[in-house]
């Protein structure tokens, strides 16, 4: 009997494509942590003893607030911001801090997110020092109070599930009231957490922020066990553009002063001063709490980074000695001659009232004034960049509108967002042009380049969300353009919204470097599409001086576009031997040796136009200029 030769070949198919379909890398990612985790209980003495620090002082050991903050940043994002549907392009613009006169962006702003990126980096925030925060207020309390709201705050599902919370949406509203600009996120109540943790725990908020960390790559490994990356060109904004400085700073100076208010309510002795001092500093450099920044232009930005570090070591000494600060006079020998009777009995009681006032300042209280003090230099610039307007003056182009929001494209256009003070007061923010997406709503007070002309440039496409509370609506913008040889780019952009698309821009020509015939030729795009514009030269015998390319005669070869005389492209990028002879323009005036043409239709791809001497040949998005054998290429779609 002969065996079935195909058997162990199946079953070897079949174990393979069993293999494939087991997730093997998370089951791997499973069996390391339960190794590490296991071994920890294992070589502890009492493993049960670990939760121990949390089950007394949190209710059955877990954060029931910070939890409860968290619901709440996924239900604005995925609720309110529409993220459910499009999780990688929420409703944003709405929801910004734009002006203290658009009480939805102020309300809503700290607790809404530009990205799915966003939103993810403060939950894994909120969670790791949300969490010690809370641990930090305790779900239990020796003090027994009367009243409904007393009684509240002291019983422990209350200080969990409705005190704790209610505290840091109240935080996260005021604090969007004195950050400074447009910010959107919730950030800076994640500073906060971690600064009103930093002044008991400093290590362990140290630790803390290594464990986001660790958390951030378990869940990247989780949702993206293997990653497969392609190197190529890109747009980016600088890493520090993108981050709220000015609301990361002032977060997490006002989280240390409700630290050291609880530390100061409970009477608690402060942790030694080398671990305040190397918390803070370590927590503010790791943090990029130094990467102070201003706008140059609208794609030009300027990192201040040894002015940022110099503040950096401010704010360590000024934090460490706020937190640290003994309960003694600052000034002892002031205090000790006020209480010193035989000169008390020469000084007149004004004066020694106020002496002896003067001398029983402490070290403590100058510490926490000092902390105030900072926060109030943090929240200064806030007041005037937030107290703006949207300037009424023209848009540039044919603006879509859609329920009060007015979309266009514009390139150097002075900044609407104005403020309402007087320049001579407080500067004016219009100060500088921006080109790209403009997004305007008068009676929200919102002016926004919601897509720069750099952005747009590179990935050809940007939709803009719209919306309010209930309603959205989406804008696309497209950037069409060609590339002219040894030139610029001319190109357009068009808006399209509810199935209607219209140009609103279209930039100048774009001049190409070859010399055709005597001739030079240029894309120029319109509002109604693109077209071409031939011109001759001073003289049909003229040099090129760039060096790209020499045309004397009408034979020459074009060299920098490797095309040979003859006709045929060496380089595969252009035809060989064209003989159709297309669509003819016939020009008035124009005699054999000259042509001058502006706005000649640029040809469909695959035909072909003839102006005068030149034949205009558009193959799979390339124009070609023939003449004679004679084939360059002068332009590429991009």
């Amino acid at each position: 009997m002969t065996p079935f030769a195909g058997g162990p070949t199946l079953l070897a198919a079949a174990v393979e494509a069993a293999l494939a379909g087991l997730p093997l890398q998370r089951l791997l990612l499973l069996a390391g942590g339960l190794l590490a985790v296991g071994t920890l209980l294992a070589l502890s003495p009492r493993p049960a003893r670990l939760v121990d620090p949390l089950t007394g002082r949190l209710l059955y050991g877990v954060p029931w607030g910070t939890l409860t903050v968290c619901g709440l940043l996924l239900a604005v994002y995925y609720g309110l911001q529409a993220g459910l549907s499009t999780p990688n392009d929420p409703i944003v613009l709405p929801f910004r801090a734009w002006s203290y006169f658009d009480p939805t962006g102020m309300v809503v702003a700290g607790f809404a997110h530009a990205g799915v990126g966003h939103l993810t980096g403060n939950l894994l925030g909120t969670l790791v020092f949300g969490s010690l925060a809370e641990f930090r207020w305790g779900h239990y309390t020796d003090h027994q109070r009367s009243g409904a709201l007393g009684r509240l705050r002291s019983h422990p599902v209350g200080r969990a599930l409705v005190v704790f919370p209610a505290a840091v949406v109240l935080f996260g509203v005021v604090s969007t009231l004195v950050a400074l600009g447009p910010v959107i996120g919730f950030s800076t109540t994640v500073f906060a957490f971690a600064g009103f943790a930093i002044v008991r725990y400093p290590i362990l908020t140290i630790v803390a922020g290594v464990g986001q960390g660790v958390l951030g790559r378990l869940l990247e490994a989780v949702r993206l066990p293997q990653q497969v990356a392609v190197a190529e060109a890109s747009y980016s904004t600088p890493w520090f553009a993108t981050i709220a400085i000015q609301g990361h700073m002032l977060g997490f100076l006002l989280g240390v002063v409700a630290g050291i208010g609880l530390l100061r309510l409970r009477d608690e002795s402060p942790p030694p001063v080398i671990h305040v001092w190397i918390g803070v500093l370590l927590f503010a450099v790791s943090r990029s709490l130094w990467a102070i920044y201003w706008f140059r232009g609208g794609e030009t930005y300027v990192l201040y980074r040894a002015v940022g570090l110099a503040l950096v070591f401010g704010l360590v000494a000024i934090v460490t000695y706020g937190v640290v600060a003994r309960d003694r006079p600052l000034f002892s020998a002031v205090d000790a001659a006020s209480r010193d009777r035989s000169l008390g009995a020469a000084i007149a009681p004004a004066s020694r009232d106020w002496l002896g006032e003067f001398g029983s300042i402490t070290h403590r209280q100058v510490g926490l004034l000092a902390v105030v003090v900072a926060c109030s230099v943090v929240v200064g610039p806030a007041i005037p960049v937030n107290l703006t307007t949207a300037g009424d003056a023209p848009l540039p182009g044919d603006p879509i509108e859609i329920e009060g929001y007015e979309v266009t494209y514009g390139e150097n256009v002075p900044d609407g967002q104005l403020s309402v003070i007087p320049a001579a007061l407080a500067g004016d923010r219009g100060g500088y042009n921006t080109s790209g997406v403009i997004v305007r709503n008068t009676d929200r007070h919102i002016w926004s380049t919601d897509t720069t002309t750099g952005e747009l440039a590179a990935d050809g496409r940007s939709t803009v969300r719209l919306g309010g509370l209930g309603w959205q609506e989406t804008v696309t913008a497209t950037r069409i353009g060609w590339q002219a040889t040894g030139g610029g780019m001319a190109y357009q952009i068009r808006l399209a919204h509810d199935n209607e698309s219209r140009p609103v821009f279209a930039s100048g020509p774009a001049r190409a470097e070859p010399v055709v015939a005597g001739h030079r030729l240029a894309i120029n795009a319109t509002d109604t599409g693109f077209g071409v514009d031939i011109e001759p030269v001073e003289s049909t015998n003229a040099t090129d001086t760039g060096g790209n390319a020499t045309d004397t005669d009408g034979n020459a070869t074009d060299t920098g576009d490797d095309l040979s005389a003859n006709g045929t492209d060496t380089t595969g990028d252009g035809p060989a031997n064209e003989t159709d002879a297309g669509e003819e323009i016939v020009l008035e005036n124009v005699t054999s040796d000259s042509v001058r043409a502006v706005d000649v239709p640029l040809p469909a791809a695959g035909e072909s136009v003839t102006v005068g001497p030149i034949r205009l040949l558009n193959r799979d998005d390339r124009l070609f200029a023939i003449h004679r054998g004679t084939v360059v290429r002068v332009a590429r779609k991009a």
